[in-house]
């Protein structure tokens, strides 16, 4: 158990009692905006590999929670330890709790030697200061549908129901190899995905791809493809001519987030412009400086990580080389497009061609 200091009053950062998970889902709700508290109760039971709690004396006012997964790290998976669930009572902000609770969370993975630990941050300068880094962007493309071009054969994509989703796990499985930093999905996680309470899920499937529509924005008349996954050009193709024929509907537009627009920009759709938001997306560190050059194999002189948690430290000795642990997974993965001067050519995009893109949230 570990000791904050607030204020006024000492905190204690110590794994969370399960017979605080009443509290603990009455920081959520409040943090989240979400309210179901059965679903909070699933997702504490069914998805969360450990929790951390800050007690003020026996009161929980923060909580951390790690899932553990397996992330592509160019063509191997890799252990990955998700920072989820971190919320604090609002009276109890701005005390250093989370980032103790954090700490304390990530401490057994480390033991473990679980290289890798991601996150989707409420801050990106509140994880910066913790060694994580922006490590993907993704572009948000919202069309208008009668202006996308018919290039393809919309009859491809097949309706099905969301429960019959078996057909869709081999095919995700393939799209996201295709990209770095990307996370393997469970059955657990399909049917959280599937059973988002704030989308009206609509399912499409293609031999060589799927959509997941919410469509529940029918006040802007916005159809919002979550996720769309094409291993081909024709699954892309036939995409969008069914897209474009959502303006025979009650949708004017069709909003989409990719890593890459080279496929879009061929169209060289002028009126309306299609908008395009560049986003950040997950944040990224590396947790075990040894277990993760073991597994990636990256030839390194020695190197130092300048890590705000102390996590990692020193690689074969230090050397005159000092990194933080989230600019070596940009600068491995290639994420950074221009070489760092800091960085030696034989630790720069070692992971060939593929773009860090992370589809999964937790």
């Amino acid at each position: 158990m570990k000791t904050a200091r607030g204020t006024a009053a000492s905190y204690s950062v110590k794994a969370l009692d399960p017979g605080d998970l009443d509290r603990a889902i009455e920081i959520w709700s409040l943090s989240f905006g979400f309210l179901d508290r059965d679903r909070w109760a699933m997702f504490y039971d069914s998805f969360l590999d450990s929790a951390i709690g800050a007690y003020l004396g026996d009161y929980l006012v923060a909580i951390v929670g790690i899932i553990n997964f397996q992330m592509w790290f160019g063509d191997q998976l890799l252990p990955c330890a998700g920072v989820s669930a971190v919320a604090a009572d609002p009276a109890h902000r701005r005390r250093g709790l989370i980032r103790q609770c954090i700490k304390e969370a990530l401490q057994e993975p480390h033991r473990k030697r679980v290289p890798l630990t991601a996150l989707w941050p409420f801050s990106y300068p509140f994880y910066k200061r913790m060694g994580y880094e922006v490590c993907d962007l993704r572009y948000l493309v919202e069309c208008n549908a009668a202006a996308l071009p018919d290039p393809g054969d919309a009859r491809r994509y097949r309706r099905i129901d969301i429960d019959q989703y078996e057909p869709l796990k081999p095919l995700h499985d393939q799209w996201i190899k295709q990209s770095n930093l990307s996370l393997k999905r469970g059955d657990l996680q399909w049917r959280r995905v599937l059973s988002h309470p704030e989308r009206q899920i609509v399912c499409f499937a293609h031999d060589d791809g799927y959509m997941l529509w919410n469509t529940k924005d029918k006040q802007s008349r916005t159809v919002e493809i979550f996720e769309w996954a094409y291993l081909s050009r024709d699954a892309f193709l036939d995409g969008i001519s069914l897209l474009k024929r959502m303006s025979d509907l009650n949708w004017d537009k069709v909003r989409w987030q990719t890593s890459d627009l080279t496929s879009l920009l061929e169209f060289g759709i002028v009126e309306p412009q299609p908008t395009i938001t560049v986003k950040p997306g997950i944040m990224a560190r590396v947790l075990h400086l040894k277990a993760f050059m073991e597994a990636t194999g990256i030839a390194a002189p020695p190197f130092s990580i300048d890590d705000p948690l102390g996590f990692s430290d020193q690689y074969r000795g230090g050397g005159e080389i000092k990194i933080g642990p989230g600019e070596l997974i940009q600068s491995t993965t290639g994420f950074l497009r221009v070489k760092p001067d800091v960085i030696p050519l034989s630790m720069f995009a070692q992971t060939g061609e593929k773009t860090n893109f992370c589809v999964e949230f937790f």
